[in-house]
């Protein structure tokens, strides 16, 4: 998809990029700690009208985790315009922590350069302070930057905020690789809610984001009882919706068994 804020489509899926910035920097005690390796697929709406759907997924590899999402328009948006959006996002584990090793965006179909790649090199802890350098390509431009906190992109972010739902944390910042630099987010929970997505009730635990230098809000809304899966996001502006994304369906794989949910009313939709 398109990033031109100009136009409403592309920038709605920017922004539902940007609503997975939750929460801060999981430890671990235990590898048994992990998400649930998943695929889940959304729908993008605004004003009720479906614009584009993406699905995700969550692998456990050898030395951490790998999340892909592939996002595309569907109904008449996908008569006008054929963009396609392809990203993966590769952590490791380390002394108990995930730390963000790798981030590859891909555009296609569109006139402008938008791709975004870049890896960061962790250096060994020096007085217990944690250093890294991030460098790649924003855009075609060169990405060079020193890091001292751990920090996330727009889709690996979900990790975290599956690992800390469960935490009644204190308002807190964290920082997120947004527009070729990396931008403080204040986020807080709100605690649990009961929601309902196509007649089914879920009691969520709702998180609030905010970008510190702006006034735009999201709302994550993460189900407890399908491992804290975001269920339902909300990006607000000026006080007024501007899109939902809504959680369609999903399977979990946990010690070869399968967990299915499907929230859609056509099941043609992801044959």
């Amino acid at each position: 998809m398109e990033i031109r804020s100009t136009h409403p489509l592309t920038s709605a899926i920017n922004n539902f990029l940007l609503t997975l910035t939750l929460i801060l920097t999981p430890t671990l005690c235990s590898s048994t700690e992990l998400p649930h390796e998943f695929s889940a697929n959304y729908a993008l709406e605004m004003f009720g009208t479906v614009l584009a759907r993406a699905k995700y997924t969550l692998k456990h590899t050898e030395n951490g985790l790998s999340m892909t999402q592939s996002t595309r328009p569907v109904g008449v948006v996908a008569l006008l315009r054929d963009d396609k959006i392809d990203v993966r996002s590769d952590m490791t584990i380390s002394n108990g922590q995930v730390l963000l090793v790798n981030y590859d965006y891909r555009h296609s179909g569109d006139e402008k350069d938008r791709d975004i790649s870049f890896s960061i090199d962790w250096q060994a802890e020096h007085k217990q302070k944690l250093t890294g350098k991030a460098t790649g390509k924003f855009e075609g431009k060169e990405v060079d930057i020193d890091i001292d906190l751990p920090v996330w992109d727009p889709l690996s972010i979900q990790i975290p905020i599956m690992l800390d739902a469960t935490k009644n944390m204190p308002p807190h910042e964290h920082d997120l690789f947004m527009k070729g630099e990396f931008k403080r987010y204040l986020f807080e929970n709100h605690g649990r809610e009961k929601i309902s997505l196509n007649d089914k009730q879920f009691i969520a635990i709702k998180i609030a984001g905010r970008e510190t230098k702006r006034d735009r809000a999201m709302y994550v809304w993460l189900a407890p009882e399908f491992h804290y899966l975001p269920v339902k996001i909300e990006q607000w502006k000026d006080g007024k919706l501007k899109s939902t994304v809504l959680l369609e369906s999903a399977t979990f794989d946990n010690k070869g068994e399968t967990r299915t949910l499907d929230l859609t009313n056509d099941p043609d939709v992801y044959e």
